[in-house]
């Protein structure tokens, strides 16, 4: 049994769909981009994010920085009524009360990461933001910081991005599969992934 398991955000805790769709299709005016329709949605589940950038910028993935830096202070507006999966609190309370030490590594910003632990109150005993495109290097940061051993801590994400991090590091990870990819994309990773939070508590208290 792992001692201490280290959770994404968004699309792990955080029901971010609705949330992504919401703000990407706010700003595609801006960058002069298409806007994503709900019919996409499926198909885009299945690229990971790097590969999505392309497709639907194109030329305009010039625009990416610019785009990432709106998008995170739209969704910092918002933090404070972003709700989570749920079950998703009684599930982090259950590890905590068995002894677990919790932690979110995260690309989202730090202050909105703080606000959204804050809002539900979460048992939340550390918490990282780091780079988009650069998970591997905030998850080993994390674990240096916090004085974490790879074989006593698990990473719990929702991407294909997460899994390829925690790979390059050497770090455990279960995938779940109500979040931005897949089940498909993520099984092609060969990573384990569960499909509820009562089969990932399962998992996480054997």
């Amino acid at each position: 049994m792992k001692k201490t398991i280290i959770f994404d955000l968004d699309g792990t805790l955080v029901d971010i769909e609705p949330i992504f769709l919401r703000l990407f299709n706010i700003l595609a005016p801006e960058f002069h981009l298409a806007p994503i329709t709900p019919e996409e949605i499926p198909l885009l589940k299945k690229f990971h994010l790097k590969t999505l950038a392309w497709k639907r910028l194109g030329w305009r993935i010039i625009f990416l920085p610019r785009l990432l830096q709106r998008g995170r202070e739209e969704y910092h507006t918002l933090a404070s009524s972003v709700g989570l999966f749920s079950g998703i609190k009684e599930l982090l309370t259950t590890l905590h009360e068995h002894g677990f030490r919790i932690g979110i590594v995260s690309s989202s910003r730090e202050d909105t990461i703080r606000t959204i632990v804050s809002s539900h109150a979460l048992p939340i005993d550390f918490l990282s933001s780091g780079k988009l495109f650069n998970k591997a290097q905030s998850l080993k940061e994390a674990l240096e910081r916090e004085h974490l051993s790879l074989s006593d801590t698990l990473y719990i994400g929702d991407e294909v991005r997460d899994v390829e991090a925690c790979q390059k590091i050497g770090l455990d990870i279960i995938t779940v599969t109500w979040g931005l990819n897949s089940k498909e994309a993520l099984q092609k990773t060969g990573a384990q992934t569960v499909d509820t939070r009562e089969e990932l508590l399962t998992h996480l208290l054997q």
